[in-house]
């Protein structure tokens, strides 16, 4: 009674599989997934949903019951496959469905995948002990299915195996034959015995019969395991994903997290595969499904996580060379360099994933990050110094009165707005500075969003949700905003002994460049600075709490301690050209 009433509970769920319609070539989907009533011994907990189109694979898992809805973004117009796995607590697939259903752009459809109770797969080995048997004839039997088998014995031996059965209760009998072919003996003598078939594995029976008749039967249940142990590796070239072998698999599949779904990549019978298809610093999961040799599928292993970063330092030398360098055992060690065309007159470096971007006076260079080859280069603003800003997807530019972006990688083309000014700075937000008026301008769609008047502004910052203005009147002083509902609150003051024309930020700490008088340390917490360095610097990057400065004849790394704003010299390099540019991440 108490499992017809578990079973009766979860006679129907929903799952709900929408896309938000962000343009033309997308639309939604709804699936609903109807569980039909059926005998396993455990309960799904766990659902998957997968669409299929083409080599197109997306998957997404849901606690069951608890979850009733899935969403997938950006679903792209067309003719999917839909298919809805169930399991239990153990991996096991004890449900499945499949539907056709097609996307139509922008509007929103829906299909009902009935869930049946998944097949199973039974191997039965039958023993005896009697010299005199040589045969042995299986009968299975299910409502209108019947299966007939006879099998000789080898060694007193032998195995039928059987694939996609019902999973329901098989009622069995076997019938032993001696050398003449005679009937010797009847298993059970009258009815027959039930063999419960649970879904989604193979069931493996052992029977076992004496000289006297007498048999023994063992039950056991083979299962795939999955892959528990992975090894993610960060190389120049990608992450090299490695795993230990997994016994009786055929092959792997290799899936990766894309938003809320999994994305199969890849599929192999090796234990090691290289994704190329990566970007610096960001972190990405990988899930494995183990098929096993008889087909059967593990199930998504647990995730394993790992974020890109091969720290990569890149220097523009007055040379024309620009330099790769990594960081390996307390040293800056270069793994690439290449003459490049320009590079003497360069003023900015920003890497984006696989690309280095060099802006110069007058043009815009892309270069493959990994060995600075030039991909493309266009002509953009004469650069001013202070007029150009990037971020992680687009490169900035103001004027008097226009504010260009140009969208990354495809910066051929630009967007204007009617925003004029003579300083730019980007990170979550643009800001422009015109004047004493500071703006605050949203990236994606370049409206403003606020101004704001700040007497003797000479130049501005921006970070995360921080904004970092330089004030001078009868003194030097750092001016910090916060961006509250799209408006700037000041949140803290800093005296300052000159212009500072350096600047970057983490969530920790930041960092100046004050002209004339060195490198200085700052927490938003505290309004005191910390002097760390006497020397002006070209550049400076913070990643992490690794703080890279640049000067005109060498680069230095420290370390910093957020809490105590101390650092300690990590490592150097020396230049015989002067240095003009520097991005690491």
């Amino acid at each position: 009674m108490h499992r017809f009433f578990l079973l009766l509970a979860c006679v129907s769920c929903l799952v709900v599989v929408s896309c938000v319609p962000l343009c033309d070539e997308t639309g939604s989907l709804t699936v609903s997934v109807v569980l039909k009533k059926a005998i396993p011994r455990v309960e799904p907990t766990l659902g998957i949903v997968t669409l299929k189109k083409g080599a197109r694979i997306l998957s997404h898992t849901f606690n069951f019951p608890a979850e009733s809805s899935v969403v997938f973004q950006s679903i792209e117009r067309g003719n999917w496959t839909v298919l809805v796995e169930l399991k239990d607590d153990q991996n096991h697939t004890i449900y499945v469905g499949e539907a056709q259903v097609e996307v139509l752009a922008g509007k929103h459809s829906t299909v009902h995948v009935p869930v049946t109770l998944n097949s199973a797969d039974l191997i039965l080995e039958v023993s005896v002990t009697s010299s005199e048997a040589s045969a042995v004839q299986l009968r299975l039997e299910h409502s209108q299915d019947v299966i007939v088998e006879r099998k000789n014995l080898e060694d007193r031996e032998t195995t039928f195996e059987f694939h996609d059965l019902a999973s329901v209760v098989w009622q069995l009998k076997l019938t032993l034959y001696d050398q003449s072919g005679n009937e010797m003996l009847v298993w059970p003598e009258t009815g027959s015995v039930g063999l419960e078939l649970q879904p989604g594995r193979t069931n493996r029976y052992s029977v076992r019969i004496d000289q006297f008749g007498n048999v023994e039967i063992l039950i056991e249940v083979e299962t795939i395991q999955t892959v528990s142990s992975a090894t993610l590796t960060n190389l120049d070239e990608g992450i090299l994903i490695s795993w230990d072998p997994i016994e009786n698999a055929a092959f792997y599949e290799i899936y990766k997290a894309e938003q809320s779904y999994w994305i199969k990549i890849h599929e192999c019978t090796s234990t090691s595969y290289l994704d190329r298809d990566v970007v610096e610093n960001v972190e990405y999961s990988y899930a494995f499904n183990v098929v096993a040799e008889n087909g059967r599928h593990s199930g998504f292993s647990t995730p394993f996580t790992v974020v890109r970063d091969i720290q990569r330092i890149f220097v523009a030398l007055s040379d024309r060379t620009v330099v790769r360098f990594k960081v390996d055992q307390s040293q800056f060690t270069p793994v690439a360099s290449k003459v490049v065309s320009g590079a003497n007159d360069a003023k900015m470096l920003r890497a984006i994933g696989n690309d280095l971007y060099l802006l110069t006076s007058g043009s815009l260079m892309r270069l493959n990050a990994n060995d600075l080859s030039v991909l493309s280069s266009q002509s953009v603003l004469l650069y001013t110094g202070t007029n150009s800003a990037f971020n992680d997807e687009y490169f900035f530019q103001v004027s008097s009165n226009t504010l260009r972006r140009y969208s990354l990688p495809n910066s051929a083309t630009y967007q204007t707005a009617p925003i004029g000014g003579t300083i730019v700075d980007v990170d979550h937000y643009v800001v422009i500075l015109n004047g004493q008026t500071v703006s605050l301008v949203d990236p994606v769609t370049l409206q403003v969003l606020s101004t704001k008047t700040i007497s003797n502004a000479q130049r501005i910052f921006t970070r995360g949700e921080f904004v970092f203005v330089y004030v001078q009147d009868v003194s030097h002083r750092l001016e910090v905003y916060s961006v509250s509902n799209n408006d700037l609150e000041l949140v803290n003051t800093y005296a300052v002994e000159g212009d500072v024309k350096r600047l970057d930020a983490s969530e920790q700490f930041f960092c100046l460049g004050v002209s004339g008088k060195g490198i200085y340390l700052g927490k938003l917490t505290d309004a005191t600075l910390t002097k760390i360095n006497s020397n002006f610097p070209v550049s400076i990057k913070i990643v992490g709490n690794l703080l890279y400065t640049l000067f005109a004849d060498r680069l230095e790394l420290y370390t910093v301690n957020a809490a105590s704003l101390s650092v300690s010299f990590t490592a150097s390099s020396n230049f015989t050209q002067q240095a003009l540019a520097m991005f690491a991440d």
